[in-house]
C-alpha cells in the first residue's frame, strides 16, 4: 500500500508543479511588453518603448526571447494596419 500511496503523492506533486509552471508561462505571455530592459550603460527602458533599431540590436547581441517576441508582435501589428 505504501508504494501506491507514494506513486499517488508523486503524481499529485508533478501535476501541481505542471499547473504552477503553466500559470507562470501564461503570466509571462501577458506581461512581456512591460518587462524592463537594462541598456549597457545601465539605463532601464520598457521593452515596448524601445525603438526598432535598439530593439533589433539588443536582440542580435543577447538573443533574448522577450525581445524577439516584441519584434514579431510589432511586425504583425504593422502588417495588419497596412491591410486594413
Amino acid at each position: 500500500m505504501s508504494d501506491s500511496y507514494d506513486d499517488y503523492e508523486a503524481k499529485i506533486q508533478l501535476a501541481e508543479h505542471a499547473a504552477e509552471h503553466a500559470w507562470e508561462i501564461k503570466e509571462a505571455r501577458h506581461t512581456f511588453r512591460t518587462d524592463v530592459w537594462t541598456t549597457k550603460d545601465g539605463r532601464e527602458i520598457a521593452i515596448k518603448d524601445m525603438d526598432d533599431r535598439h530593439l533589433f540590436n539588443a536582440y542580435r547581441h543577447s538573443q533574448e526571447e522577450l525581445l524577439f517576441r516584441e519584434m514579431v508582435l510589432r511586425l504583425f501589428e504593422n502588417r495588419i494596419k497596412e491591410n486594413t
